[in-house]
């Protein structure tokens, strides 16, 4: 096979993934947002605090029990995806480390949390949010995305959701259900594990093997980066329900979720692009693709933030009924968020991992979450921890993660351009050392922006 030809698969494959990503996230969004709106409805803003507090509190769980793998995992699995030995290994290895954190999850939920909530289905809410996380965590999907195969991902979490939402729709018909709705996403989790793990065995090759709990512990060290990273980013994105779920109450928790809900779907939208982007990108380092990227999709994102902006009121209202026009506020103090988190997404570790700096990728999470935390300290001696203040905050802080960004990349390209090279000799050129490490197929521009 020619070069030509090479490149022309690689892109139909990222085509392809790009595609079934937008198929799962569509359907995730949509099936989501009206899910959403009927539990507003039955169970009422105070209800909807209250899972909106659980799950803000077992997403902490999530991150640790996936400790940064869905990045670490699926860039040795594009990188070795020809050889099952080592993709059986880091298979097996992944699966183990992710068991030790879920024991580690359960007790650190009925030693520490639950003997602090207030009644048992407020405990059955955060057992069922737990073991959906849990289930969630032993699906392998950073085997697929590192073979680029998204479809099996794709039918699977479509299914998921449909189910989660038909059951919800069904026997979640009044306030005292509400401990349901996390349960039937834990179930369907349950089933995606039997469907996907006999279509990796049987028809993908790939099992598990005999490993030692050194070979674990690589895999640990290697993931530790992106956990940091991530456990940064979920200080940034889930600290907010906790804080007003202490100290402003259900209500105004619910109402943050609600427009969070929004945030989140917008932000369900421009992920694929990322997602798709980050093997393909580790494989294949062809940047001009994010540059294309952001020309044709960003003004896009641009005209459907004024829209919500704009219209918030009856979008709202129209969504979620009555009460949906208190969330008007709260979601027009987020749409920064859904501005600034494009950028960040494709600036990330599609870019700058490509680019052999995933680590100031980690590091602009963590700057952010600081930028985070000091404007917490300082609502906290302030104007005090509400709904507008933690709101605002939210903007500021996704807007610091990008202008990091913005500012690191250019600086480290220019002190690549200006290092000389191993032999000692001058480059000919300005560029001439970067364009050596960080070439792409076909003599492309390696640089995403000019």
């Amino acid at each position: 096979m020619g070069i030509k030809e090479k490149i022309q698969r690689h892109r139909g494959g990222l085509l392809e993934n790009t595609v079934m990503l937008y198929i799962l996230q569509f359907s995730n969004m949509a099936l989501g947002l009206v899910t959403q709106g009927y539990q507003m409805r039955v169970l009422g803003v105070e209800l909807i605090g209250v899972l909106g507090a659980a799950q803000y509190a077992t997403n902490f769980f999530q991150i640790l029990i996936d400790f940064g793998f869905i990045y670490s995992a699926t860039a040795k699995v594009s990188r070795f995806r020809e050889d099952k030995n080592v993709l059986n290994k880091v298979l097996t290895c992944v699966i183990l480390a992710k068991a030790l954190f879920m024991a580690l999850s359960f007790l650190i939920l009925f030693v520490f949390i639950a003997p602090s909530l207030p009644d048992m289905s407020q405990v059955l809410v955060y057992a069922f949010y737990l073991i959906s996380v849990c289930t969630y965590a032993l699906l392998p999907d950073f085997m697929y995305r590192g073979l680029e195969q998204m479809a099996t991902i794709t039918v699977r979490a479509v299914a998921i959701k449909f189910f989660a939402t038909m059951m919800i729709f069904l026997f979640v018909r009044q306030p005292g259900d509400y401990y349901m709705v996390p349960l039937f996403t834990a179930i369907g989790n349950v089933g995606a594990i039997v469907f996907v793990y006999w279509h990796l065995f049987h028809k993908v090759g790939v099992r598990f093997c005999k490993v030692t709990w050194y070979e674990v512990w690589v895999e640990l060290k290697e993931s530790s980066q992106f956990f940091l990273s991530k456990v940064a980013g979920s200080i940034n994105s889930n600290l907010n329900g906790i804080l007003l779920g202490t100290m402003a109450g259900p209500t105004a928790t619910g109402l943050y979720t609600n427009a969070d809900k929004i945030i989140g779907a917008a932000r369900s939208g421009m992920s694929p692009i990322a997602d798709s982007l980050y093997p393909h990108m580790m494989k294949h380092k062809n940047f001009s693709l994010i540059k294309k990227a952001m020309l044709i999709v960003y003004p896009v994102i641009l005209l459907g933030c004024a829209v919500v902006f704009l219209f918030a009121e009856p979008l709202l209202v129209f969504w979620l009924g009555a009460e949906g026009s208190q969330v008007v506020l709260p979601l027009r103090l987020l749409i920064p968020v859904a501005v600034f988190c494009f950028p960040n997404y494709v600036l990330g570790y599609p870019t700058m991992g490509a680019m052999g700096l995933a680590k100031f990728a980690n590091i602009s999470v963590v700057f952010g979450t600081f930028v985070y935390l000091a404007g917490v300290a300082v609502l906290w001696l302030t104007v005090g921890i509400n709904l507008v203040s933690l709101c605002l905050l939210t903007s500021v802080t996704e807007g610091s993660i990008l202008a990091f960004r913005l500012v690191v990349r250019p600086y480290r390209e220019t002190k690549t351009i200006y290092e000389p090279p191993p032999d000692g000799r001058r480059p000919r050129n300005h560029r001439e050392a970067e364009v050596k490490k960080f070439s792409s197929p076909g003599g492309e521009n390696p640089l995403p922006f000019p």
